[in-house]
C-alpha cells in the first residue's frame, strides 16, 4: 500500500498503476474512494469495481514508478497509512503456496513427464540455450505434497523468465519469477516463489 498524491487527475493515477502493474508484474488495484477501485492486471487491463481490496497491509515496500516531491498532505497521509497498518497487522507470519495450480495431467502427460531422463532430470525439462537453467512442465506426484488423485502439471520457469521488475531501478524484484516454479539442480527438487518475496527488494 502506498498513499498517491490527492491532486493528480483520475487518468494520471491510473496511468501510474498501469505502470507499477506491468513493471512488477503484479495485479494492482487504484483505490480512488471507500467503494471505488480500478484493478489492473500485470498486463495493464483494468477493470473498475465498487469495493477495496482486503487483507494484511503492507506498507511502502514497492519504490513506485514516478517520484513525486513530498508535500505536507502526503506526509499526513502516510504517518495515518503507517498507524492504519500498526492497529490492524495480525500476528503470525507469510505463507506461500504449495506444490499446485497448473493443469490436471492427461494420460499423454503422464505417459511422457513420468520419469527422468538419463542425467537425472525430470521427463518434460529442458535446459534454456540463453541461461543454461531447466525450464518446461514437471508431473506433480502425490509424494511432493499434491494431494489430488490425479496428478497436476505445473510450469517451472529459467532465470530468463523472470519478468517481475522493479518500477523504480527496473531490476528483478527476487532471484527468481514471482508466484511461480523452478527446479532447483543441487537439492533436485521443485521450489515455489511467493508473490511477497518480492517485497524485500531494495533499489541501489
Amino acid at each position: 500500500m502506498a498513499v498517491l498524491p490527492a491532486e493528480w487527475p483520475r487518468e494520471r493515477l491510473l496511468d501510474l498503476a498501469r505502470r507499477q502493474a506491468i513493471a512488477n508484474r503484479l495485479d494492482t488495484c487504484l483505490v480512488l474512494g471507500p467503494d471505488t477501485a480500478v484493478y489492473v492486471t500485470a498486463e495493464g487491463k483494468t477493470d473498475e469495481a465498487a469495493f477495496v481490496p482486503l487483507g494484511s497491509p503492507v506498507v511502502n515496500r514497492l519504490a513506485l514508478a514516478v517520484r513525486f516531491p513530498d508535500t505536507p498532505d502526503l506526509a499526513a497521509r502516510r504517518e495515518s497509512l503507517a498507524r492504519f497498518a500498526d492497529a490492524t497487522r495480525g500476528s503470525g507470519y507469510l505463507v506461500g503456496d504449495g506444490l499446485e495450480g497448473g493443469r490436471f495431467a492427461s494420460d499423454a502427460d503422464i505417459e511422457w513427464l513420468s520419469g527422468t531422463g538419463a542425467d537425472g532430470v525430470p521427463a518434460g525439462l529442458t535446459r534454456c540455450p540463453e541461461c543454461r537453467w531447466l525450464r518446461g512442465d514437471y508431473l506433480v506426484l502425490r509424494e511432493q505434497g499434491n494431494g489430488d488423485t490425479r496428478p497436476p502439471v505445473i510450469r517451472l520457469h529459467c532465470r530468463c523468465e523472470n519478468h517481475n521488475r522493479c518500477a523504480g531501478c527496473a531490476e528483478p524484484l527476487a532471484e527468481w519469477r514471482l508466484s511461480a516454479y523452478y527446479w532447483d539442480e543441487v537439492r533436485r527438487k521443485v521450489w515455489y516463489v511467493a508473490a511477497y518475496c518480492g517485497l524485500g527488494h531494495r533499489c541501489r
